[in-house]
């Protein structure tokens, strides 16, 4: 591409730069943790690490949920599919297996900010600046959080066109990735003729469950299966990292079950879905942006084990919900001004470590900005539809 071309590129959609921008940030710490010397047997990219052994692992039809100390750090934690596909990154040297699978991540997260139907290229590039430290969060640890915002976001922009098999396959992919995006498919229920995703959600599921008995067979499958169920079910202990519960914990000094914080939340979004399907021939765009958004955030504050490079899919749901609302201007920067300060910038080091430490661990700022910006998101919802409800039954 000539210069002047290159030139206009930039000027006429200035969101271009969030190209250049991940894209950088993909490649800086790509570089960071590949070069930086390291102090113990394991790597600065020890998920990635993971991930590729998991390829190898799959295909030498080895269980991929066991401990293999002599190779990585920690388990293996996500669906098979995801083991047979880290294939193409497996075979390439680290350095450039790493740098793509970073690059992946990032581009697929702003190819979906791009998408998102804002006024002005200019609102989109703030989006994606905003989005930018939490991105780099996630880059860091090698981890697939980046990837998973920018699927789901494609799912919901997908099913604004009605395209269901591109919003099944983006919400599974997600799913075989990371469980709790399985509940993303609530948000098919608020289009019209939303039985049309049913079989495309189906058969691509379906795929991604049974094409990884290509290694192994359907015994060398079940094998596998049975190893990941194993896994989620001991997953489970007392623990809790960034979270609706480790806040409580903190706070309070309370700790609940889990399981029943977690079915609060979900109750809360099914009781926002319902209202809103009682007045399905009034909701407008924004509505379904919030309930997108919502659930994005719900899937990273009600997970018990969230940790820092999670919060990537919440805060994505936060700038969905901050550009989409029709509540105050101010009550929404407010809330985004604590996202911004604790939240992204909580485990940076524009803190000092000790201030650093407490903000994140002990007094759980890393959460809660998105809790309240999920429950600001649960009452603007269920304020637009509950009034509707009324209207319609009087």
């Amino acid at each position: 591409m000539a210069p002047k071309k290159w030139l206009l590129f930039f000027k006429n959609d200035p969101s271009n730069w969030l190209w250049v921008l991940f894209g950088l940030a993909a490649v800086v710490m790509t570089m960071r943790n590949i070069l930086l010397p390291s102090g113990d047997a394991y790597t600065h990219y020890n998920n990635y690490i993971i991930f590729k052994n998991s390829f190898s692992h799959w295909w030498d039809v080895k269980n991929l949920y066991l401990a293999y100390p002599s190779e990585q750090y920690d388990l293996f934690k996500y669906a098979p599919v995801f083991a047979m596909f880290f294939g193409a990154f497996a075979a390439v040297p680290d350095w450039l297996g790493l740098g793509l699978w970073n690059l992946l991540n990032v581009w697929v997260l702003v190819y979906a900010v791009k998408k998102i139907p804002l006024p002005e290229s200019k609102t989109i590039l703030i989006m994606g600046i905003l989005l930018l430290q939490e991105t780099i969060t996630a880059t860091i640890n090698s981890q697939s959080n980046a990837l998973i915002a920018g699927l789901l976001i494609l799912g919901w922009l997908s099913l604004e066109k009605n395209n269901w098999w591109k919003a099944a396959l983006f919400i599974s992919l997600t799913v075989f990735i990371k469980l709790f995006g399985v509940v993303f498919f609530a948000l098919f229920l608020l289009y019209p003729k939303w039985w049309k995703g049913i079989i495309p959600a189906i058969s691509i599921c379906l795929v991604l469950l049974i094409i990884p008995a290509i290694s192994g067979g359907i015994d060398g499958l079940i094998m596998q299966y049975k190893g990941y169920m194993h896994l989620l079910a001991n997953d489970h202990g007392e623990f809790v990292k960034y979270s609706v519960m480790g806040w409580l914990k903190s706070w309070f000094g309370i700790q609940p079950n889990k399981n029943s914080i977690v079915l609060i939340g979900l109750l809360l979004q099914i009781i926002a879905g319902v209202l809103m399907l009682f007045n399905s021939s009034k909701i407008k765009t924004f509505h379904k942006a919030l309930y997108a958004g919502s659930w994005m955030i719900w899937m990273v504050i009600f997970n018990h084990m969230a940790e820092s490079a999670t919060f990537v899919i919440a805060v994505a749901g936060v700038l969905i919900w901050f550009f989409y609302s029709n509540t105050s201007k101010w009550w929404r920067m407010l809330l985004l001004i604590g996202v911004i300060a604790f939240t992204c910038f909580g485990p940076s080091d524009i803190y000092p470590r000790d201030l650093r430490i407490k903000i994140v661990e002990i007094w759980q700022l890393k959460v809660f900005p998105c809790i309240l910006v999920w429950l600001a998101c649960m009452a603007e919802i269920m304020g637009i539809s509950i009034p509707l409800a009324q209207r319609k039954n009087s």
